[in-house]
């Protein structure tokens, strides 16, 4: 009888243990908190204006211009996820600026607009490029704001 009860108060502190545990783990994930205003300023993957056109390939070279490491990075995520080839991405602070521009080497203003919405800023402007290796470079500036939730773990 000792032994049964023993066994008992065990498998009660393992499952109690573990209740306490999965509770703790379920309230200490992070939360980010989306106003409105916020939700309405970022693209979301739903728009299809902002994707690239189903079979087409839009390369796509991303500059941060800003003193904020990895942000290339992050617009080339988000970019990626909105179908664009984004072929290159690196830094040129010698470009600061504070809004992001995207600067259009092959005159395809209706590419250029859905690349515009799926960064959720900046401006478009028109340049030559002799070397045809991408047909947009996006001058990220200060005024790109990261979606609330990561891209990748």
């Amino acid at each position: 009888m000792n032994l049964r009860r023993v066994r008992l108060v065990v498998v009660l502190a393992i499952v109690s243990t573990s209740a306490v545990g999965l509770g703790f783990s379920a309230s200490s994930q992070p939360t980010t908190k989306v106003t409105k205003a916020t939700a309405a300023a970022l693209p979301s993957l739903a728009d299809t204006m902002a994707h690239a056109p189903k079979g087409t390939r839009i390369r796509v070279r991303v500059l941060n211009t800003t003193s904020t490491r990895g942000l290339a990075k992050r617009v080339t995520f988000s970019l990626r996820d909105f179908g664009y080839d984004v072929v290159d991405f690196d830094s040129d602070l010698k470009a600061a600026r504070a809004g992001t521009v995207i600067l259009s080497h092959t005159g395809h203003d209706a590419w250029a607009q859905r690349l515009r919405r799926a960064l959720g800023t900046g401006s478009v402007q028109a340049t030559s490029d002799s070397s045809r290796y991408v047909d947009f470079t996006v001058l990220v500036g200060s005024d790109w704001k990261a979606p609330p939730q990561s891209f990748r773990p």
